[in-house]
């Protein structure tokens, strides 16, 4: 089988990382698989054996974009240089993100061609990416295409039951196709003799972006003042650079035990860091796959911190157990300084919501919102945006049965080993190279008995108005 792996770039992380598991996951089967993978940029690793650079596939605006037209001949012909001929199936990643709107058309143009296609969306522009949704305007009507020869993948169970909707009465399937956790099992890091690394370490091993929620580290720190949060890094995004050193100097105002880019004022390597932490951490209110959940245990450490039900409640299915993990920060409304401001606040924020997709917001969009963020006098800490976030702490550090009652809420005690065990097991069995490489195997086998290629196209709106909800209004994610 020959297989055509199409990304706008093979830059290190993100999509790269999926790739480059896909092919070690071949490496590790029988089967025959002769893959070639197209971007618009170069490649500088070492896990792809076969990648061309196709002009015009990296990342482009609606007016610097080349004719698709162009773009699927130039595709072919690098595919004819790699594997002697056209592919038996093109697996797309991100085809309509709206990074590049030729993309988008060139995916078009093979569905309308009869060619067997995987399309794989990691992200959704749909989700949140108003920039990225709007450049697909020329070419949205044709940006899902479906038929017997097409197929759908994607991450976790939210974006299947969108995708579902979004497909609702085509020819085409959505499958869940979670991502491969590569596991290699090595001896313990030597432990660091770094002094600074502080005890007791409750680590959040991520960069600082604002949907990781920043805010409700410092509010388990305010809960447990006798251990130590932290997250690894710091932003590389120039537009959350203030507001990252904002936490800093509030939390060193507060005396909270609590450290951002812990990892960037030490000298020890990450395992390190890992090895040292009592437990594991994630305050996150938005994710994609979901690796924060799963990567933990295969470390031999506990994950502690807030569960994201519609990403993680198929990890339940396969024997992994996030049951102590908590879904909402019960915070009492009273603590903010005008709670009768905040549905004015709301109301701003879905405004420029649904503007910025060009959009107006439903009827009662205020209160549905309202509604799904408090509950009787009590509001979700992880629904809120920063400033209301410090006028909460800034209240609870002074108020000893508040704190009481975040304790008996967030349930910070380390998982134990036999738990531990359970889930890393059910990890590696589930989602090690050799199930992906199944799953996917299968997949693709699944495409090619499509015999009905007659295209029609879904219409996107659908898919629009499962992600730009009032209920799913999260201020960390809105301006």
């Amino acid at each position: 089988m020959k297989v055509a792996i199409v990304h706008y770039h093979l830059e290190p992380g993100g999509v790269t990382k999926v790739i480059e598991n896909t092919l070690s996951a071949w490496n590790q089967t029988s089967l025959d698989i002769q893959t070639v993978a197209l971007s618009g940029r170069p490649y500088r690793g070492k896990v792809i054996p076969n990648a061309q650079v196709v002009e015009g596939l990296d990342y482009s605006d609606a007016k610097g974009s080349i004719d698709p037209k162009i773009l699927v001949q130039r595709m072919k012909d690098a595919v004819m240089d790699a594997l002697g001929s056209l592919p038996d199936l093109w697996h797309v990643h991100n085809h309509s993100l709206g990074k590049n709107p030729a993309l988008t058309a060139a995916v078009s143009c093979l569905a309308d061609q009869g060619e067997y296609l995987l399309l794989h969306p990691h992200d959704f522009a749909e989700d949140g990416r108003p920039e990225n949704f709007l450049s697909l305007q020329e070419v949205y009507k044709q940006a899902y295409p479906t038929s017997e020869r097409i197929r759908y993948a994607v991450l976790n169970h939210r974006d299947k039951s969108f995708v579902q909707k979004l497909l609702d009465n085509s020819l085409s399937q959505v499958h869940l196709l979670a991502n491969a956790i590569p596991f290699e099992d090595s001896s313990p890091p030597i432990p660091s003799a770094d002094s600074k690394l502080p005890e007791n370490l409750y680590l959040y091993p991520v960069r600082a972006v604002r949907r990781k929620n920043l805010g409700e580290l410092a509010l388990l720190s305010a809960a447990y003042p006798e251990k130590h949060f932290a997250n690894s890094l710091g932003p590389t995004n120039p537009a959350f650079l203030d507001e990252f050193a904002n936490w800093k100097s509030f939390c060193r105002e507060l005396g909270l035990s609590v450290t951002f880019g812990l990892g960037e004022t030490v000298s020890c390597s990450f395992p390190q860091l890992v090895d040292h932490s009592q437990a594991i951490v994630s305050t996150s209110v938005a994710e994609g796959f979901g690796l924060g959940f799963l990567e933990p245990w295969t470390f031999d450490k506990g994950l502690c911190g807030r569960n994201i039900r519609e990403i993680t409640q198929d990890f339940e299915k396969l024997g992994i157990d996030l049951n102590h993990l908590y879904e909402r920060v019960e915070t009492d409304i009273s603590l903010l300084s005008d709670p009768n401001s905040l549905p004015k606040l709301l109301e701003r924020a879905l405004s420029a919501f649904y503007d910025n997709y060009g959009k107006t917001p439903p009827q009662h969009a205020v209160r549905q919102a309202y509604d799904s963020m408090i509950d009787q006098g009590r509001i979700d800490f992880g629904r809120i945006n920063e400033s209301l976030q410090k006028e909460i702490l800034r209240n609870l550090v002074s108020s000893p049965n508040e704190l009481e009652d975040l304790r008996k809420q967030l349930r910070m005690t380390p998982p134990g080993k036999d738990l531990v065990a359970k889930n890393k097991e059910s990890v590696i069995k589930n989602f090690g190279l050799e199930a992906y490489a199944e799953r996917l195997f299968k997949l693709y086998l699944d495409i090619l008995s499509g015999k009905n290629e007659q295209v029609a196209y879904a219409d996107g709106e659908r898919l629009l108005e499962c992600f730009l909800c009032p209920t799913r209004l999260n201020l960390l994610r809105t301006k």
